[in-house]
């Protein structure tokens, strides 16, 4: 089965900001011609929240198993996790790995380390070191919205350089940046991360890539799909399937 279309990272009801089932998501994915989606719901553990403590894991997998067979033959159904700073987490993540989900993404959303910093532009700089961080030294498979700050404040600085060196270390450890689509329901707003950055990081060794929605509501399940056709030359759109790559040729 040859993958062209495969949104990656989806939250379910079992995230604490969506409230989609994953039967919902399989049948408007199976409408709009998808080969391939996977849920990602979120495990945060920080000063702000823990959903790893009382995750539904058990049944969230039967559910997940009787979607699967439910619409097998229709579509590809993946499940994995969005684990925040997996680098912080090791034992936690280590847990999600024996569970043998198809994916791990791993993102930055609210780190201890950045609690207490004020000043916009530190905030900023103290998110890309977390970040840098934890490609560094995190157990994951796909690296979620590298820059999500753009997705948040209008005056954001990003630092391209910094960015690109981040795509650099992921290169070398063989971690896939997804390109989030999710900033551009903000008109003007690009992908995270850029193109650009997305052809720095073929232009250091990279390849592989997946073009994702980070959809919590039916609505933005892979709500641009055009962006798959604006990746720099070099860059293959791939899939997981128990935490191995498969590309789409």
């Amino acid at each position: 089965m040859t993958l062209l279309r495969c949104d990656l990272h989806v939250h379910t009801d079992y995230s604490f900001d969506a409230n989609v089932t994953m039967e919902q998501y399989a049948r408007r994915a199976v409408e709009l011609g998808l080969d391939a989606i996977c849920f990602t719901d979120h495990i945060d553990i920080n000063n702000h929240r823990n959903t790893f403590r009382g995750f539904r894991f058990d049944e969230r997998l039967n559910e997940f198993l009787r979607v699967k067979k439910q619409f097998e033959g229709r579509i590809l159904l993946l499940q994995g996790y969005e684990m925040g700073e997996p680098h912080l987490h090791p034992a936690e993540t280590a847990f999600l790995r024996s569970l043998q989900p198809d994916l791990i993404i791993g993102s930055v959303h609210d780190a201890a380390v950045l609690d207490g910093i004020t000043d916009r532009r530190s905030y900023e700089r103290a998110y890309d070191r977390c970040v840098r961080d934890m490609v560094s030294d995190g157990d994951f498979d796909v690296l979620g919205h590298v820059d999500v700050l753009r997705k948040w404040h209008d005056d954001y600085e990003e630092d391209f350089e910094y960015v690109c060196g981040t795509l650099a270390k992921c290169a070398e450890r063989g971690i896939v940046p997804e390109v989030n689509t999710s900033s551009m329901r903000r008109v003007g707003v690009p992908p995270m991360p850029t193109m650009e950055a997305v052809a720095r990081y073929v232009s250091c060794g990279g390849r592989y890539v997946t073009v994702n929605s980070d959809a919590h509501t039916l609505s933005q399940l892979d709500e641009f799909p055009s962006v798959r056709s604006q990746l720099p030359h070099g860059a293959e759109l791939c899939y997981f399937v128990k935490g191995v790559l498969h590309s789409e040729r």
